[in-house]
């Protein structure tokens, strides 16, 4: 991609050519831009403007320098009316408005199969989560109740020892 910063201005030469006018295909510097704006001829000009762009992706036929106004279905492309004429005359095509809602709605479908299923995902993992937290606390409780087990029969070992020593001493 085409880094804005690094052409010059394509009128004034001296500027940074930050932004892009998309129908003179030229970079322009701020002021450059401005002036353009203001000339009757090219007020309603649209620009490109950022750190990546790249006019070689226009949203228009390259051939015949026009909109794209239909979508070919067989070639899977947006074509202008002169293409949709001299290269496509026999192709299923669909109005390009109709065809963006139609790809929107499948993209939108698409979209939110992929939450279900992250959501799904999700509650897949909060429910191991709760169980995985439960059974730590499980085996906390497990681990203390066997240790109070133990310290009870090490404390009546130890109990039991002791008055066998006791009775030992006693009797000598």
């Amino acid at each position: 991609m085409a880094q804005s910063s690094s052409k010059s201005c394509d009128i004034c030469m001296s500027g940074p050519g930050c932004n892009y006018c998309e129908q003179c295909d030229q970079w322009m510097c701020e002021n450059c831009k401005t002036l353009h704006l203001r000339s009757k001829i090219s007020r309603n000009h649209t620009f490109l403007s950022g750190s990546n762009i790249n006019p070689e992706e226009k949203p228009f036929c390259k051939e015949h320098d026009e909109n794209y106004i239909f979508y070919c279905i067989d070639c899977e492309m947006p074509i202008c009316k002169i293409c949709s004429v001299k290269k496509h005359k026999k192709h299923d095509m669909f109005e390009i408005n109709e065809s963006t809602q139609e790809l929107q709605a499948e993209v939108k479908q698409i979209v939110d199969s992929k939450i279900k299923s992250v959501k799904t995902n999700l509650d897949k993992i909060e429910q191991g989560t709760g169980k995985y937290q439960s059974d730590i606390k499980e085996a906390i409780r497990v681990i203390t109740e066997d240790g109070k087990q133990m310290k009870q029969w090490i404390d009546r070992k130890v109990q039991v020892l002791i008055i066998s020593l006791e009775e030992k001493r006693q009797q000598t």
